[in-house]
């Protein structure tokens, strides 16, 4: 199955791309694609995502189709063909 990413901010500087597609096999998770950015785009996708209980850092966020994994099962969502994932950093301003 493929699935479309976009990596926003500082995602953006870590992918050098805003937006690619990835293949995964059928059942993958968000935290499955997690790895595969890691191996293919660069290792500091995850370390900056994630703390080290293997949750999201306070602030950051995954979007799958426009909703967050946190209203879902967290890294552990599916993931589905033609899904489209967001990676967030924190938002701040005033």
């Amino acid at each position: 199955m493929k699935v479309t990413v976009k990596f926003l901010a500082i995602f953006y500087e870590l992918a050098k791309t805003f937006k690619a597609e990835v293949e995964l096999p059928d059942g993958a998770t968000v935290g499955d694609l997690l790895k595969v950015l890691d191996e293919r785009f660069n290792p500091n996708i995850s370390k900056t995502l994630l703390n080290d209980d293997s949750g999201l850092r306070e602030g950051y966020n995954i979007l799958v189709n426009g909703r967050s994994v946190d209203f879902k099962k967290g890294l552990e969502t599916r993931l589905n063909d033609g899904d489209e994932v967001v990676l967030l950093p924190p938002i701040g301003g005033g």
